[in-house]
């Protein structure tokens, strides 16, 4: 069972992650969804953060604590965009 939520936790990290990634340097052209991918960690990072959690009452590893991090920055991480974004190019 905690294997299961620890893959689960990585794999709501990496589809934001991935979704980004193509975002930014447009590696496959998505018109139709253009600035929905910086807003995929909001809805999908907390419920990973709390399967990582979960996974780290019952198992406490490496596994588990690198789950609970790369979610938690991941989603900080539209925030640091918006307040960067504003910084640097004044808009």
């Amino acid at each position: 069972m905690q294997k299961r939520t620890i893959v689960i936790s990585y794999l709501l990290f990496l589809v934001p992650l991935i979704f980004i990634i193509n975002f930014l340097f447009d590696i496959v052209t998505l018109k139709t969804i253009q600035g929905l991918p910086i807003f995929f960690p909001l809805l999908l990072c907390p419920i990973g953060l709390f399967f990582a959690s979960k996974a780290y009452t019952s198992e406490k590893n490496i596994l588990t604590l690198g789950a609970i991090l790369a979610n938690s920055v991941l989603f900080l991480f539209p925030f640091a965009y918006m307040i960067l974004g504003t910084v640097i190019f004044g808009v």
